[in-house]
């Protein structure tokens, strides 16, 4: 009967250290995967501030040029809308291949202040 037990014991053991292992594992990807959300936001808001640069010393630049006026206002409403289309492929693209266990992630996040924050940058 010691066997039994032993054997009962050193089983339930191995269940329990699995069980807890696959609960720790799951929260340390839970907390990578946070940290690089947290990343990639970084990494699109710091992307649309070298975009505004490069737009204002391309407007500038046009400008110096003696561009007409107009030309300038249709290369403006261009890159608005290129600007307004790459940001909603972003946004799309990164809910659509965001791994779908920890989607609920995402929630956490204010988009519409991000894409706020992001188009006053790109203005």
């Amino acid at each position: 009967m010691e066997v039994w037990a032993a054997a009962a014991l050193f089983f339930g053991g191995a269940l329990c250290y699995r069980f807890i292992a696959i609960l720790l594992d799951l929260g340390h990807m839970h907390n990578t995967i946070k940290a690089t959300t947290d990343q990639i936001i970084l990494l699109l808001v710091s992307t649309s501030q070298d975009i505004a640069f490069i737009k204002s010393i391309k407007y500038e630049t046009m400008e110096t040029m003696d561009l007409p006026e107009e030309q300038i206002e249709l290369v403006k409403k261009i890159d608005k809308e290129t600007f307004k289309i790459w940001k909603d492929l972003v946004h799309l693209k990164m809910f659509d291949l965001f791994p779908k266990a920890h989607k609920k992630i995402l929630t956490q996040y204010k988009w519409d202040m991000i894409t706020k924050s992001i188009d006053e940058l790109y203005k």
